[in-house]
């Protein structure tokens, strides 16, 4: 029988229960002594545990060991040493053997490491040459754009670009994008509703009716103050701080339809700005900036927080940075577009903003640079709405082709579509929960529906609820009222929204948890 350590015949063999291997009983009662475990399976193993091999069943009795200084006895000395050479051999053998293991999965890894780097770094530089490229090619369109706009104001076509990216407060816009990244960060908002929880819409009251018609509106959350403007120019707000919720309604400085409506903050108070055909008003008769597009303006985006920063855009095609605390408010003016400028919305960070068209894209630009950076494509080709959602990396595109719809859930960190959600109806207006896990939409026959996105499993679920409010006035758009930093919303997930209706009622609703 030969040793599993030493390899030499076995001069009193004991078997191993843990690996069932031959050792020779001094071999293993040396190594047990050293490391307590089975010299091949490393498992737990005592010399009581070792079962004898029994070879002979000669009953005679080995002679008394001599002393150290007979020829037997040094021979047994030099025996003893060479064991112990064996036992120490084995166990180099072994541990080499693990070393080589570990080599081998370190260099591995170390392998697949290098390879992930420089596929990385090939990405990198491909992207590097694609944005050049880009960038090449938007300067030569803008040149061209920009003097064919020219020729078109001398000829008496068109209008002349006015201000330039030069006076674009890049600096400012970036200190505010890192603030905003930093407190979107940390806030974190939970929708902590079960997934298989039954939600419905529940209508609250009517607030009132200002008017008999509703030209443009405007919600608030931050200040839960709403304005909604008339076609005689007149502009009525109402207040949703609690109870007492009261409407103020005020004739402005000028006669006309307002066209668009939102808020900014001056010297810490926020104020209405109110576009009209040919003028712009911040205040009840505070200030006044001419109309520098040659038609209407359909909308004002007003950063998220350098609030004295807004976008027009207009029904020339246009859109124009300014600046409310500058006497000459105009920073910058974009050239004319080929395509119809539907709608458009800042980013939760205010680095971005995006434009929709009826020319089926969505254009997403810095706000530092006024550069294009992507366009996408919605499924329709009327752009009716384009929102950024709360966690900054969806942007939501309504589009419609009259008589069918679909939102589309573009993730902009690949600029591809993760999501679409199709209504048989014209789509009128969309709102995203803070959270980001719920939307509701707003339906041609006065259908509200809700739509939930589960997080775990990133999951949608399309139509979740869906409700008819055919005894309401028509409604033309919808406005959440619930911000990120109600107590309500972070205590008991209420989530509140108000809709417009095209006679100017205004109709408070809210989502009820089953």
């Amino acid at each position: 029988m030969i040793c599993s350590i030493s390899g030499q015949q076995a001069s009193d063999p004991v078997i191993s229960p843990k690996s069932g291997a031959i050792f020779d009983r001094k071999h293993i009662e040396s190594y047990i002594s050293t490391a307590g475990t089975d010299p091949i399976s490393d498992q737990p193993l005592t010399v009581e545990e070792l079962i004898a091999v029994k070879t002979s069943v000669s009953e005679v009795i080995p002679p008394r060991i001599s002393s150290a200084t007979s020829i037997p006895a040094l021979l047994s000395t030099f025996q003893n040493e060479w064991d112990a050479l064996a036992l120490e051999v084995f166990t180099l053998r072994k541990q080499l053997y693990k070393a080589r293991e570990e080599l081998s999965a370190a260099l591995y890894h170390h392998d697949a490491a290098v390879r992930v780097a420089a596929n990385a770094i090939r990405e990198r530089d491909e992207a590097k040459a694609a944005l050049q490229e880009l960038a090449i090619s938007i300067g030569k369109s803008e040149v061209g754009e920009t003097a064919e706009a020219v020729n078109n104001s001398e000829n008496g076509n068109g209008k002349a670009i006015a201000g330039s990216i030069d006076e674009i407060p890049a600096e400012e816009i970036n200190q505010a994008r890192e603030v905003l990244f930093s407190l979107h960060k940390s806030q974190k908002p939970v929708f902590d509703i079960a997934p298989d929880a039954q939600i419905s819409v529940e209508f609250i009251e009517k607030k009132g009716q200002p008017f008999k018609k509703s030209t443009a509106s405007f919600l608030d959350s931050e200040t839960k103050s709403l304005l909604v403007g008339t076609s005689t120019g007149q502009l009525a707000k109402f207040a949703f701080a609690g109870e007492g919720d009261d409407i103020l309604t005020k004739s402005t400085a000028s006669k006309g339809t307002i066209t668009a409506v939102n808020f900014v903050l001056v010297e810490s108070e926020p104020l209405p700005i109110i576009a009209y055909k040919n003028k712009i008003i911040i205040g009840q008769n505070k200030r006044t900036f001419k109309n520098n597009h040659s038609g209407a303006i359909l909308q004002i985006l007003v950063h998220p927080k350098l609030t004295n920063l807004f976008i027009t855009l207009g029904e020339d095609n246009v859109w124009a940075l300014h600046d409310s605390i500058r006497e000459q408010s105009l920073l910058y003016q974009s050239p004319m577009s080929d395509s119809n400028i539907r709608t458009g919305d800042f980013h939760p960070d205010g680095a971005l903003f995006a434009i929709g068209n009826d020319s089926k894209e969505v254009k997403v630009y810095g706000t530092s640079t006024a550069e294009q950076m992507t366009v996408l494509e919605p499924f329709y080709t009327n752009v009716i709405k384009v929102k950024f959602a709360p966690n900054g990396y969806w942007l939501l595109v309504g589009s419609t082709d009259g008589e069918k719809s679909r939102l589309d859930v573009f993730d902009l960190r690949k600029s591809t579509l993760v999501h679409n959600i199709t209504f048989e109806e014209p789509l009128r207006d969309f709102v995203i929960d803070p959270s980001s896990s719920i939307v509701v939409s707003l339906g041609g026959s006065n259908t509200i529906a809700l739509h939930k996105y589960i997080k775990k499993g990133k999951q949608w679920k399309n139509n979740y609820s869906m409700e008819s409010f055919t005894n309401l006035s028509t409604l033309q758009a919808i406005h959440l009222l619930t911000n990120v930093n109600d107590e309500s919303f972070k205590n008991e997930n209420e989530i509140r929204f108000v809709g417009v209706a095209e006679d100017s009622t205004v109709q408070e609703f809210n989502l009820s948890y089953g």
